[in-house]
């Protein structure tokens, strides 16, 4: 079936030629664009997780393709909307060298040149894909702080309540936890947005792949805001706990590193449980 989808551009071999220069010039166009979002996801932990977006889109492009129609109505007129506000914000990103609205300016002129050259059914059929594109794009760094800090706050409070009800003697200071051998610091890496940020990606991708209403769809991923949320603070309480009970050499261990691994993998688990619970509730019915 995926071949069949495909077939009808190989029929045109003038339209794939113009594809590819039209994507060519699209990469050239964006390749310092591309790079520095490369060195990103590598660099910063906060968005180690864009690496894994763009295969995932792919992974999800390619189980569309059979219900992509054989006819295609390329309409660059179509497309106008979307090239004519990603060219603006290229401009715009150029002359204050803004790197999220570069980036944006790139989403939307790759939007754009699918909805042009292979139309508006086509473009409907691969929207999550398209969509899904959306995570792969670091959030500005001057908003990335703002959330991050309340949410240091709120983690550190939610933490606290839960220790005091083990009957771990402290005292909370803002976003500092004093226990009675080590007073321990919810920092920004602490703070459940990195977390929050891998696992609304990862709620938006289970929605995606289980068949299910919209609604359940919506539902995930809002679940994926609480459930991230949760496993931070259980992080921080069972590292608190093991600093109270153990000193702080926990902290330099490799455990301490490993505690977050742990905690995050149970959020994807919980997502994709859910997941798989709406779509079984689904055929149930």
């Amino acid at each position: 079936m995926a071949r069949k989808a495909t077939a009808g551009l190989g029929q045109v071999p003038w339209l794939g030629i113009l594809t590819m220069v039209i994507f060519a010039l699209f990469l050239y166009m964006y390749r310092e664009v591309l790079v520095g979002l490369v060195r990103q996801w590598l660099d910063d932990q906060n968005y180690n997780h864009g690496l894994l977006v763009l295969p995932l889109s792919v992974l999800l492009l390619y189980r569309s393709l059979e219900q992509i129609p054989d006819k295609r109505e390329s309409s660059l007129m179509a497309a106008m909307p979307l090239l004519l506000l990603g060219l603006m914000l290229f401009t715009l990103g150029q002359a204050a060298a803004e790197l999220f609205t570069l980036r944006s300016s790139m989403l939307l002129m790759f939007w754009g040149l699918v909805r042009g050259i292979w139309g508006k059914q086509t473009f409907r059929v691969l929207r999550f894909p398209l969509f899904f594109l959306i995570f792969m794009i670091p959030l500005p760094y001057i908003v990335f702080y703002r959330v991050a800090f309340p949410l240091q706050l709120a983690s550190a409070a939610a933490s606290t309540a839960v220790l005091e009800w083990l009957g771990v003697p402290l005292v909370r200071t803002g976003n500092i936890i004093h226990m009675s051998r080590v007073s321990l610091d919810v920092v920004t890496a602490c703070s459940g947005l990195r977390s929050l940020l891998a696992l609304v990606t990862f709620g938006t991708l289970a929605a995606g792949l289980f068949a299910m209403p919209w609604r359940h769809r919506i539902m995930l991923v809002a679940l994926s805001v609480p459930i991230a949320m949760g496993t931070n603070a259980l992080r921080i309480i069972i590292t608190a706990v093991l600093v109270h009970t153990s000193g702080q050499s926990f902290l330099e261990g490799a455990l301490h590193q490993a505690m977050g691994i742990v905690t995050f993998s149970l959020g994807i688990g919980l997502l994709f449980l859910l997941g798989g619970s709406f779509r079984w509730r689904r055929l149930s019915v």
